[in-house]
């Protein structure tokens, strides 16, 4: 059996990480490669999934496994499965639904082939080639939050580093018009930021779409109004818990395809990454095959 397996390069102990993994999957054939530079993971993933390989393993955060997803979709052979040993300072998206969280356990559920089709959406944005993304992209506030981590090291860890870009977005941000449509229908509000979401977290542990679920075939979308700080802090406690909040500025929807046209361009968050700006379309119509703890996703 051959695996592949995707290192995130730039992580502390990576070669002790590779040296684990090589014990674990002592009997198997493993290609392995690390990432040296911002979006290697796709084009690894994508020659992984041609070469024939059995699984791909992505060993890093959301970003690192976004690329994975990205280069199995993109390859000639887009039902490669892939699995997630969740290394990265975020892992948001194991947050929705359980992965192997043991390198023996990983291995067990690819030897007996626990994978389950999972939702991927689609992003066309002006000329560019479509992507895609796996767990939450959102449009607005956190765009500019996205934007800015790439400046800042992570000393002090994601999830404060995260908070405080919030806190600074909030103070300078303004809303702007938004004109959208969900399955053909249009609406059109001023907001901070506009979320569509395959799952329930994102932004290092914020819940910020309770009734997300990557095996049920929609995605849904949480606009967020004109909120300031006394809002977020009032909020939060229930962002952190994944509940919903009763609040005329935040309003939640569902649907396949939604449109996102914006008065002036506005900063894209795809799965932690800053990716450009808006206009954009976003379609759920694919599927990847991951590896999943059966016994608890359901």
């Amino acid at each position: 059996m051959k695996i592949g397996l995707i290192l995130h390069g730039g992580k502390k102990g990576a070669e002790e990480l590779l040296s684990q993994f090589h014990d674990a999957f002592g009997k198997f054939n493993v290609i392995s490669g690390k990432t040296t530079k911002h979006g290697e993971a796709e084009q690894l993933a994508k020659v992984m999934a041609e070469f024939g390989v059995n699984a791909v393993v992505v060993c890093g955060g959301d970003g690192s496994l976004n690329q994975a997803v990205n280069g199995i979709l993109q390859s000639k052979k887009p039902d490669t499965p892939l699995a997630i040993w969740p290394c990265g300072t975020a892992n948001d998206f194991v947050k929705t639904l359980e992965v192997p969280n043991t390198l023996v356990a990983l291995k067990k559920a690819i030897e007996n082939a626990r994978f389950r089709e999972v939702d991927v959406a689609e992003i066309k944005r002006n000329d560019e080639k479509k992507s895609y993304f796996i767990n939450v992209t959102d449009v607005g506030l956190g765009g500019g939050v996205a934007r800015d981590m790439q400046r800042y090291k992570r000393r002090l860890g994601s999830f404060i580093i995260y908070q405080l870009l919030i806190i600074k977005q909030l103070i300078l941000y303004r809303k702007k018009r938004v004109t959208f449509s969900i399955d053909g229908k249009p609406y059109e509000e001023r907001v901070m930021n506009f979320v569509v979401a395959n799952t329930k977290y994102f932004g290092s542990g914020l819940g910020i779409s309770p009734d997300s679920n990557p095996f049920d075939g929609k995605l849904e979308v949480v606009v967020i109004g004109d909120i300031g700080l006394l809002d977020y802090f009032r909020f939060i406690p229930k962002v952190r818990r994944c509940e919903k909040i009763d609040y005329h500025k935040i309003h939640y929807f569902s649907g396949k395809k939604i449109g996102i046209e914006t008065e002036v361009p506005m900063p894209i968050d795809m799965d932690g990454e800053f990716i450009g700006d808006s206009p954009l379309t976003i379609e759920l119509n694919s599927k990847i095959q991951l590896v999943v703890d059966l016994e608890v996703s359901s």
